[in-house]
């Protein structure tokens, strides 16, 4: 009897139905999963960063940045109020993360809507984008729940390209430069924009992910930020 309840569970297995994991795996405290994709199209570039991390950990930042709004932190680089996240688009999908199902942890709804009511404002002050040697502002398009596990929570902003034949595109990420964590970066031109040099993939679930546990913040500082040069044919 037992043998062939065996064999009935290996055949179940072998027609390919998905594999329950389990629950139990977690992110360890101090620890940032994070994302960092650029898609260029014409004269915009669409920016989307997703995080993940367990519940001491969410807790724990976002007590950091209630300290930073009791002093009043200057909100320049945010443009608008923070709304809930529409559907992703088709080309934004290109270059997501797919699951990771032995890694992450779920945070509750009540903690999610929290951190994602603070990330847009808090991520954008430390988001720097330059192009050229020009500083530029970000326009917060949306903050919320990330669609896809392990993530926590995913924000998107709109950059204004400039109309040159040729950009050269920096976006450096001061966040979370005091944890342990780690991170995946990426950039693709699409239409008449060309990628004519970067130091990331141009698809997010091909990329490296750089493990940043023994490096300096200044270290996971250039480790974590996207730098490119840019063409544009029809200009």
């Amino acid at each position: 009897m037992m043998k062939t309840v065996l064999i009935s569970f290996a055949i179940i297995a072998n027609l390919g139905f998905p594999t329950v994991w389990s629950s139990s795996h977690r992110f360890e405290d101090d620890f940032v999963e994070k994302t960092l994709a650029i898609i260029v199209r014409g004269n915009k570039a669409e920016i989307t960063y997703s995080i993940g991390l367990n519940k001491k950990t969410a807790e724990k930042v976002l007590s950091e940045w209630s300290k930073l709004d009791a002093i009043a932190v200057s909100s320049d680089t945010v443009a608008d109020p923070l709304k809930t996240a529409p559907p992703l688009k088709n080309e934004v999908r290109e270059i997501e993360l797919e699951p990771d199902p032995d890694s992450g942890h779920a945070l509750s709804p009540e903690l999610t809507k929290k951190l994602h009511e603070a990330a847009g404002k808090f991520i954008s002050k430390r988001l720097n984008v330059k192009i050229g040697n020009k500083q530029l502002p970000l326009k917060l398009i949306s903050t919320g729940p990330a669609p896809r596990h392990p993530f926590a929570v995913t924000i998107k902003w709109e950059l204004a390209i400039p109309e040159q034949k040729v950009v050269d595109l920096e976006i450096v990420d001061n966040n979370f430069l005091e944890l342990k964590g780690a991170s995946r970066t990426a950039i693709k031109a699409t239409g008449d924009a060309m990628l004519l040099q970067s130091n990331s993939s141009p698809i997010l679930i091909r990329a490296q992910r750089k493990l940043l546990d023994d490096l300096t913040p200044r270290e996971r500082k250039d480790e974590t930020s996207i730098r490119a040069k840019i063409g544009f044919a029809k200009r």
